[in-house]
Parts: C-alpha cells; structure tokens; sequence
C-alpha cells in the first residue's frame, strides 16, 4: 500500500490483497493499522512490486464511459455502459513488459489458417448439418455437428 509517497508492509495483515482478504473485512484491519502508524516502511530496492490485486476473479472493464475519450475515437456515445471482460491474468504488477500471466491449463489459439470463410466471399459460414473436426498432437480429436439455433 503506498501513502505519501511510501509502500507501507501489509504483510502482518495478510499475505496477499485477495478475495478471501477482502470478504473478510481486510480494508477496514488496513485502515486501523494505518490510523495506528502500526504498518512498517518498506524499502523497494531490488523488489518485485506485485498486481494490486492477487488472482481476481474478473477482469470487468467499462468501455467510452468518458465522454472525451468516446469524441476523439470518433465513437458514437453509448446509451449504456459499453462492458467487456479481460483475462484476470492481465492483472499485473507495475513493472512485469509481459501481457499476462499464463496458468497450468491455459489454451493458446495460435490463430486463424487461411480457407476459412472470412474473407472468403464464397465460402459460407457454418450451418445445421456441418461437421467440424480437431485434432491436437497428444491431445486428441474432437467432432462436432453444428445444428440451429433455438429461437
């Protein structure tokens, strides 16, 4: 936590700022330290200065809400909040140069091959009835048949 210009050790108060920290009214343990003067000083030379927010479990992010931003993109202004979402690996420390962190598990698409249908004006996209197959190299074979959607 930085107050006047300090990184304050909340490290006696828990190990990460996570979910769990903050369900269990961490904030105000924070603020009673602090009122205190009970949280250490840390010195940063050499440290890793982490996400401000341990492994959250979404990224929400509200797009054009500031009105400045949506005139200079040229963007119509929304009638309503304009909402998206971000891996919450994308949560990172201030100086981490990579894009986010990768997990056990995670799925790398490493894109899209030519002969799909877009930009392929004659090619059409799926439709009830297609069939579409996947393999992966020590993975296995999928199969899928595409049927329409429900009204």
């Amino acid at each position: 936590m930085t107050v006047d210009g300090r990184l304050l050790d909340l490290s006696g108060l828990t190990g990460d700022i996570d979910g769990a920290f903050l369900a269990s009214d961490g904030v105000s343990r924070v603020r009673a330290a602090l009122e205190a003067g009970s949280l250490p000083v840390l010195e940063t030379a050499g440290m890793r200065i982490g996400a401000p927010l341990a492994r959250p479990g979404k990224a929400a992010c509200i797009g054009l809400n500031y009105r400045d931003h949506a005139e200079e993109t040229g963007a119509a202004i929304p009638d309503r909040p304009v909402v998206f979402m971000k891996d919450p690996g994308t949560v990172v420390g201030p100086h981490d140069s990579q894009y986010l962190v990768l997990e056990p598990g995670d799925v790398i698409n490493t894109g899209t091959p030519a002969g799909v249908a877009l930009g392929l004006p004659d090619h059409p996209y799926l439709r009830p009835g297609d069939v579409v197959e996947l393999e992966i190299d020590g993975l296995g074979s999928q199969r899928r048949l595409f049927g329409a959607a429900r009204p």
